[in-house]
């Protein structure tokens, strides 16, 4: 029989704080009240009954800070420690002269799930581990007292849901009023208060900035490029693009944030850019990453993209030989020929056929271009009809009345909507010739690209290595050009 004298008491104290900043329940308030608590008398009345005293026990902290009670026991660091000292200690104690006992301030430091606690309870039961709390409302060793913190465990978690719900209402309330919830302010945007309430107003400094990015994506600039114009870093200026933010409104949980009709989007605050701009901006981004608007290397050659293998029928990249002189050269290894030679012979064509043509500057008039009006449209449309599916007869009539005038403001647009943009052609008072001789090396491929040139090149056995033709898409421009050889 073990005697008192032997007895050892190890007393697990177990603190658990969800958020640093959490005065009433600090980590100092918990250690305070488990330390006041030895002192009580329900503590010392389980001594007594073991026949110990205070200096046979011996105690151990473990600190959970920053874990939420809704977390499981086994990913909480510190209790997942605690657990393993319990169950090595139960192992070496082969003469069973230690016990054990878990002290939390309140029910709710342990767990707040009733699965959880349980789970606890019936760990503690396996290892025999008394689970008491600091204000004696727990404690496992008794029938009464595991049902009564079963009871406790159930209201915990009842809270908990309470809370959860509570807060899950107040931002869907938020979120339909158009108010701002929480957080950072979007870039483009500020916070402001407003009758004791958060909204998002244009902050015009940075929309300047939004405004300054967004002209020069569509113009031809990259998301990275124009990241920098901005100030924001790439992921988070392609996630501003990517999201309905700029144009004032906001997704939840992917999907856009819509008024209690389930029709028009909820309006955070007015649009840092247009529709249109929108439309443009994600296309643009859209032909970067498909490549179809990447802007050739510097280092391509003149003619490299118009020219191609007669074997492969592959384009001809640039290269240098042995030497050092520049190639242009089948990726296949086919055929070279120097860079000089080919653009040479290019330039001679060029300026035989088309040096003695006006040059003209072709700018575009016209066109009214209300696609990303009519895009907004057509999803507002979308909204109604699934609305009206489920819609009874009383919402039915609303809707009806919805889609009616959306019907009349896409007639509208359609009415207005001029799409096609028209090329004018402006003489410039110079020979195509002159324009060639005054251009730098990208400007003269624009000019052999606008022209049509295609190159095939052939093997060196040939007497004439160069088929050049000029492969014009423009019908009109051809007949035209036709007409001014006849008249000469």
């Amino acid at each position: 029989m073990t005697s008192p004298s032997q007895i050892l008491v190890i007393l697990y104290a177990y603190l658990r704080l969800s958020r640093d900043s959490d005065g009433s329940a600090s980590i100092d308030t918990q250690r305070s009240a488990y330390e006041s608590w030895m002192d009580g008398s329900e503590f010392q009345r389980w001594l007594a009954e073991l026949g110990v005293t205070r200096d046979q026990v011996e105690v151990r902290e473990y600190v959970d800070a920053g874990v939420s009670g809704a977390r499981p026991l086994e990913l909480r660091k510190d209790m997942r420690r605690l657990m393993h000292d319990v169950e090595q200690s139960r192992r070496l104690d082969r003469a069973g002269v230690i016990r054990r006992m878990m002290i939390g301030w309140k029910l709710d430091r342990y767990a707040r799930s009733v699965s959880e606690f349980l789970r606890l309870t019936a760990w503690g039961e396996a290892h025999a581990v008394r689970v008491a709390t600091t204000d004696n409302t727990i404690n496992t060793s008794t029938p009464t007292g595991r049902m009564v913190a079963v009871v406790l465990a159930a209201l915990a978690e009842w809270e908990r849901d309470l809370i959860k719900d509570r807060i899950s209402d107040g931002h869907a309330t938020r979120r339909a009023q158009g108010r701002w919830g929480a957080g950072r302010a979007p870039f483009g945007y500020r916070i402001v208060r407003r009758d004791g309430a958060a909204y998002l107003e244009v902050d015009p400094e940075q929309a300047q900035k939004v405004c300054a990015g967004v002209s020069e994506l569509i113009a031809g600039g990259t998301v990275a490029s124009t990241a920098r114009t901005v100030g924001l870093s790439e992921p988070q200026w392609r996630r501003l693009l990517k999201a309905p933010t700029l144009r004032g409104q906001r997704n939840h949980k992917g999907s856009l944030v819509l008024a209690a009709d389930g029709v028009t989007p909820v309006q955070f605050a007015e649009p840092v850019i247009s529709a249109a701009e929108l439309l443009a901006v994600r296309q643009r981004m859209l032909n970067l990453a498909t490549g179809v608007d990447r802007a050739p290397r510097q280092e391509t050659p003149r003619c490299a993209e118009m020219s191609t293998c007669y074997r492969c029928a592959g384009r001809l990249n640039g290269g240098t030989s042995d030497k050092g002189v520049p190639l242009y050269r089948c990726k296949a290894g086919h055929v070279t020929i120097y860079q000089e030679t080919l653009n040479g012979r290019v330039e001679e064509e060029f300026l035989k056929v088309y040096g003695r043509f006006a040059e003209v500057d072709i700018h575009l008039e016209g066109g009214n271009d209300l696609s990303a009006e009519m895009v907004e449209a057509q999803e507002q449309a979308a909204r109604i009809g699934a609305q009206m599916a489920t819609a009874g007869p009383l919402m039915l009539t609303t809707y009806e009345e919805m889609s009616a005038n959306l019907e009349a403001a896409y007639a509208a647009l359609l009415a207005a909507h001029d799409p096609e943009v028209r090329e004018v052609e402006t003489p410039t008072g110079r020979t195509m010739g002159d324009a060639w001789a005054a251009s730098d090396e990208a400007g003269k491929t624009r000019l052999l690209r606008s022209m049509g040139l295609r190159v095939v090149l052939h093997p060196k056995a040939c007497t004439d290595r160069l088929d050049i033709d000029w492969v014009r898409e423009d019908p009109e421009a051809d007949a035209a050009e036709e007409a001014a050889e006849q008249a000469v």
